[in-house]
C-alpha cells in the first residue's frame, strides 16, 4: 500500500541550531555613574595595515568620500585654509584621515585647537583615547592615556562609524568581517604549506646504520644540504632506499582550495558593500546590471559625505560639500527611457 503524503510534518520547533550568532548587551555605566569606551586602536589598526583587501576597500571608501575635494564659500574655506594637522596636511587630507580611521577603529579623534577668541586655528588627529559619557549616556569628555589629561567635548572632532542605539561610539568596519579574513588567512598559510611541500616534498632515507650517532650527522648534512640547494657526497653504500613523501590527492585539494580562495575574496567584498565593478575585477556584469550596481554604491558614498557634511559642520563650525566623484544617476536614466518603460535591464531577457 502506499503511503500517503500530506506534507511537512518535520516540527522544526523542536529542532536544534547548529550554529548561532552570540547576542551583544550594549554599554552600560560603571560604579560610579559614568560609561567609559576605549576603541581597540592596536587590534583594528593591524588588520588594517597587514590585510590588504581590507586597506584597499576602506582607502577606497575614503578615496570616493573625498576624491573630488571639498567645496566651500570664501569664508568656509579660508576657514579650511587653516587647517594644517601636523604641519604639512590639508584640509581634505586631515578630514580623510579622520574618516579613514573611523571606519577602521569604529571611531577617531582630533584636537581642535583654537585662538584666544575662541576660533579654529588648526585640527591635528590623535590616536587612542576613552569616552566619557554621563549615566544619561551623553558624552562629557576624553582621556588620553598615559598624559593623564582630560579633553573637553568641544576640544575634540569625533567621527563615529556606523553608530548604533544609544551607544557613545562607532562600530568598527572590520569587526564583522573578522571570521571571513582569518579563514582567507589559515587557507592562504595551508596553501603555501602545499606548494612549499610540493618544491620541497619529504624525502625519507633509508641508512645502512642503526648507529646513533651516525645517522645524526647523516641527517645535519642532508638537511643542510637541502636548506641551501647544494650538492654533498655520500660514501657508497650508506643509503640503501630514497623514498619521496607526495599526496596523489595534493593537485585536486589544491584547486579545491584556490576556488574556496575566490568564494571567500567575493564573500568578502560583497559583505563589504564594496562593488567588484569599483575594484576592477567584476565577473559576468553586463553595461545595464554595472550601472545599477554602481548606482547602489553611489548611495552609500553620498551618504558617508552627507556624514561628513554634517559633523563637521556641528563640530567645526565650517559649512562645505563633497561632490560626487561620477554620477550614472542621469545615464541610467536616459538609457531606460531609450529602452521603454517597464523593459528589463537584463539583456537576456530583451533578445
Amino acid at each position: 500500500m502506499a503511503t500517503l503524503r500530506t506534507g511537512q510534518i518535520t516540527d522544526f520547533n523542536n529542532q536544534g541550531t547548529e550554529y548561532s550568532v552570540d547576542s551583544v548587551t550594549l554599554d552600560s555605566a560603571g560604579t560610579d555613574g559614568l560609561t567609559r569606551y576605549t576603541p581597540d586602536f592596536e587590534k583594528w589598526m593591524g588588520y588594517y595595515k597587514q590585510t590588504p583587501d581590507f586597506r584597499i576597500v576602506v582607502n577606497k571608501f575614503a578615496s570616493w568620500t573625498f576624491g573630488r575635494g571639498i567645496k566651500a564659500d570664501e569664508k568656509n574655506q579660508a576657514k579650511l585654509d587653516k587647517i594644517k594637522g601636523w604641519g604639512k596636511d590639508s584640509a581634505r587630507s586631515v578630514l580623510k584621515n579622520q574618516w579613514r580611521t573611523a571606519m577602521i577603529t569604529g571611531d577617531s579623534f582630533a584636537h581642535i585647537i583654537k585662538d584666544n577668541q575662541g576660533r579654529l586655528t588648526n585640527l591635528k588627529p590623535l590616536g587612542k583615547l576613552t569616552i566619557v559619557m554621563n549615566s544619561e549616556g551623553i558624552i562629557i569628555g576624553y582621556e588620553q592615556h598615559g598624559k593623564e589629561k582630560m579633553y573637553d567635548t568641544e576640544d575634540i572632532f569625533h567621527l563615529s562609524y556606523e553608530r548604533i542605539a544609544d551607544e557613545g561610539h562607532g562600530i568598527p568596519f572590520m569587526e564583522a568581517l573578522e571570521p571571513i579574513i582569518l579563514a582567507r588567512n589559515g587557507l592562504i598559510k595551508d596553501l603555501q604549506e602545499m606548494y612549499h611541500q610540493t618544491v620541497f616534498p619529504t624525502n625519507i632515507f633509508e641508512a645502512e646504520t642503526d648507529d646513533t650517532t651516525k645517522l645524526t650527522s647523516i641527517t645535519t648534512t642532508l638537511n643542510s644540504a637541502y636548506k641551501k640547494h647544494e650538492n654533498i657526497v655520500i660514501p657508497a653504500g650508506v643509503f640503501r632506499e630514497i623514498k619521496r613523501v607526495s599526496s596523489p590527492q595534493q593537485s585536486g585539494n589544491a584547486d579545491g582550495a584556490l576556488e574556496f580562495l575566490k568564494f571567500l575574496a567575493r564573500e568578502f567584498v560583497t559583505s563589504c558593500g564594496m562593488p567588484e565593478i569599483i575594484l576592477g575585477w567584476a565577473e559576468n556584469n553586463t553595461e545595464a546590471g554595472g550601472n545599477i550596481v554602481y548606482l547602489g554604491y553611489q548611495q552609500e558614498i553620498e551618504d558617508m559625505q552627507l556624514y561628513n557634511e554634517e559633523q563637521a559642520k556641528a563640530q567645526l563650525g565650517i559649512e562645505f560639500e563633497l561632490e560626487f566623484p561620477a554620477s550614472l544617476e542621469e545615464k541610467v536614466k536616459e538609457n531606460e527611457s531609450k529602452r521603454g518603460e517597464g523593459t528589463s535591464l537584463n539583456p537576456k531577457k530583451d533578445g
